[in-house]
């Protein structure tokens, strides 16, 4: 399976997703923000997954692949607790998360071997 194979299908992934409405790829300065509005290609539609290369490295015949995937949506505050929405928003995006890791572990029988080991969550909330 080719590196571009291994992205496509984090994208038809994310496209398959009930929830998840829009997919990017690359560096931190290509992730798409609502800010961004006026030009179409540049429009994002939440809750968005957006694919950041790691490192890669070489282990004899074994290819190892390592991304940082990001989930994001807009919260909205809420009348009474200011923090329940964005907590709210957090937590569907760590299921969206998990979501998109089962699928590739589960559902895809050929190669590549996906292994689900040094998993870090990160909840962030930030403005754009």
């Amino acid at each position: 399976m080719t590196y571009k194979e291994i992205i496509n299908r984090f994208r038809t992934v994310t496209e398959d997703h009930y929830m998840l409405q829009d997919f990017g790829y690359g560096q931190l300065s290509d992730l798409k923000t609502q800010s961004q509005l006026g030009v179409k290609d540049q429009h994002v539609d939440y809750p968005y997954l957006f694919l950041l290369p790691a490192s890669h490295n070489r282990q004899g015949p074994v290819m190892n692949y390592s991304f940082n995937m990001i989930v994001m949506d807009m919260a909205r505050t809420e009348e009474g607790d200011v923090y329940d929405n964005y907590i709210s928003i957090q937590s569907d995006c760590q299921q969206y998360i998990d979501d998109v890791l089962a699928n590739l572990y589960y559902y895809y029988k050929d190669q590549p071997e996906i292994e689900l080991t040094g998993i870090t969550y990160t909840p962030f909330k930030e403005k754009y």
